[in-house]
């Protein structure tokens, strides 16, 4: 957590302790990934004033850890003509052993217009920071004002960046750009086509990862059904071959990086070691209010991601520096569960935990490629979350029920073309991170206990094994 002893920091049973959430207001996006001078730092939007989103600054914390945050003064704010309305998403880059800031000023006329402005700031010691003003003086020809959210990254002499954008034709796209000093800039083109109903892509980000391209963005669609217009907000991959001097990303297909309720605009970076790790905003732009508004607080970030590529699919496993956060382990003999058995696993104290569990189907059983089997989380008498394997479907789903949120028995689900072989499950007081087959699939979410909940519990349809099942209270510890 970061130190936040000198802020008015509220105090909530439902607030994380090894998550990034906001002292106080809304947070949301996260911003400016980067190792700088042998620390990580993270900057993401913040209202500090309210839990609308409105009056957006860039809050700033560090760590040489990814674990224990130290808390830094805000590093922008909306206080000039360019980005009255809010500093909205962006990156930082070392340039020169200088931190900067590229990052999206946004304007609202009185007639609520919007005009951006993809702007410049500078710090010498990595904590106070220097507005330079646009460098790309608002929207380009051809383009609305949504125009917004430059991730940068340099390739040989040039710098290079993707923004997310939204066409005249009201159809959303990924811009690229080409600079030699990081003020005057190229549009080269666009990287992607648009997707069908997709208004605007946004929270672009692209780099290589094991000699392949990979491009995360949001995509966010609005599709007119029977029943009205169904909107959605998805944070997905594409992975593919890139030709930065045509801006071409020849792909194979949008895929959401998360099966969840929960995870939207991540953004990656590059740690001395050359892992790529991700970190994304636990929420979503249209939900309805958490219950921590009447708090006075929103939102988190999720946990730091560790990205892989296996045959082309995009794989996100859990920080391995988590296991520092591990007390004494509770280990559960391996167990054969038959048909409609239920097991019950022990009560972890405190709502801050770990599962680590292999899953095994009995040679030669009908379904041994597909059991079908439920694992019950978070259940309590307000509220219940369950992972659903239906295994003779090839779908696994999560389907969530929570009152107190607005949210009754929704569900989300995605395909599977393999048994589900290990689980993997992050708890934290009132979010859920679910790792299936070492990050093949992910599941994010928040939930609000409003009593302790039960401990969760296995139920099974079809014969299975359960082995190396482990579970740990997760306490952060004092530097």
């Amino acid at each position: 957590m970061p130190d936040l002893s000198a802020l008015d920091v509220i105090v909530d049973s439902w607030r994380q302790t090894f998550h990034l959430c906001p002292p106080h207001g809304l947070i949301n996006d996260p911003n400016g990934l980067i190792f700088w001078q042998g620390a990580y730092h993270v900057f993401y939007q913040w209202n500090p004033s309210g839990c609308d989103h409105q009056n957006k600054h860039w809050a700033h914390v560090r760590s040489t850890d990814l674990l224990h945050w130290e808390w830094l003064p805000f590093a922008l704010a909306p206080d000039r003509p360019y980005d009255a309305q809010g500093c909205y998403s962006g990156c930082a880059m070392d340039v020169d052993g200088q931190l900067f800031l590229m990052y999206t000023g946004n304007v609202r006329d009185a007639v609520g217009g919007r005009s951006s402005y993809q702007c410049l700031a500078r710090s010498r010691d990595g904590v106070r920071f220097e507005k330079l003003g646009p460098v790309i003086d608002g929207a380009p020809e051809g383009y609305t004002g949504h125009f917004r959210d430059p991730k940068v990254w340099r390739e040989g002499q040039a710098w290079y960046a993707v923004i997310g954008a939204q066409r005249d034709d009201l159809a959303g796209t990924v811009v690229l750009a080409k600079s030699a000093d990081l003020v005057a800039w190229q549009l080269i083109g666009e990287l992607i086509e648009p997707a069908p109903f997709s208004y605007m892509v946004e929270c672009p980000d692209l780099f290589r990862l094991d000699e392949r391209a990979v491009l995360i963005c949001c995509q966010q669609t609005a599709e007119v059904c029977a029943d009205g217009i169904r909107r959605a907000d998805t944070a997905g991959y594409l992975v593919g071959e890139v030709d930065l001097a045509a801006a071409r990303l020849a792909h194979t297909g949008f895929r959401p990086l998360d099966r969840g309720f929960d995870f939207y605009a991540p953004q990656t970076l590059l740690d001395a070691s050359g892992r790529r790790l991700l970190i994304g905003w636990m929420g979503l732009p249209t939900q309805p209010e958490t219950p921590t508004v009447a708090s006075g607080w929103t939102h988190c970030l999720t946990m730091p991601r560790e990205l892989t590529l296996k045959d082309g699919r995009l794989l996100q496993r859990p920080l391995r520096e988590l296991a520092r956060l591990r007390g004494e382990v509770i280990r559960m003999p391996d167990t054969a569960l038959q048909a409609g058995a239920t097991v019950s696993l022990p009560q972890v104290p405190g709502g801050v935990w770990e599962l680590d569990v292999l899953i095994d189907a009995p040679a030669g059983a009908d379904c041994a490629d597909c059991a079908d089997w439920v694992l019950h989380l978070f259940d309590s008498s307000e509220q219940s979350l369950r992972l659903v394997c239906e295994g003779s479907h090839g779908r696994l789903a999560l389907i969530r029920n929570c009152p107190a949120a607005g949210q009754f028995d929704e569900r989300k689900d995605c395909e599977i073309d393999t048994a589900v072989t290990r689980v993997q499950v992050f708890v934290d007081r009132s979010s859920v991170e679910i790792f299936v087959n070492d990050g093949a699939e992910v599941f994010t979410t928040r939930c609000y206990p409003a009593s302790e909940p039960m401990p969760p519990r296995w139920v099974t349809t079809h014969p299975l094994r359960l082995r190396d099942l482990c579970l740990w209270p997760l306490q952060p510890q004092p530097r």
